[in-house]
């Protein structure tokens, strides 16, 4: 007869990035725990232990700090580049509505002196 284990074992999932805030929450409570007990021992293989995983711990939530900020930054530059693309759109348009503006005024300076030259010969 054959053995098999037939309990099924979790397969590990990926964690997501950014890490969820229950995940992130998890973390810096096990940091503060590790924090407390290397406060708390004097035990030199333990506060070794401790220490390291304090250092992992550390280093994992800095990550996750840095990959919120590229990721915060990517959108801030994407938000940027569009502000400076309808900002420079804007100032065409206003290059444009000053040109007309200035037509408009030249075509009235016309208009006038046409009224004045009509008003100066009467009956034409």
């Amino acid at each position: 007869m054959e053995w098999r284990n037939t309990l099924s074992t979790p397969t590990p999932t990926s964690p997501e990035f950014p890490l969820s805030p229950e995940v992130r929450t998890a973390y810096q409570d096990l940091y503060a725990k590790n924090q407390a007990a290397i406060e708390g021992t004097a035990d030199f293989e333990l506060l070794t232990a401790l220490n390291a995983s304090l250092a992992d711990i550390d280093g994992l939530l800095s990550a996750d700090d840095q990959y919120r900020l590229n990721a915060d930054t990517a959108q801030f530059q994407a938000i940027l580049t569009q502000i400076n693309t309808t900002n420079g759109g804007l100032k065409t348009l206003q290059t444009k509505i000053a040109g007309i503006a200035g037509g408009i005024a030249k075509f009235g300076a016309v208009m006038g002196a046409i009224d004045k030259v009509l008003s100066l010969i009467p009956g034409v």
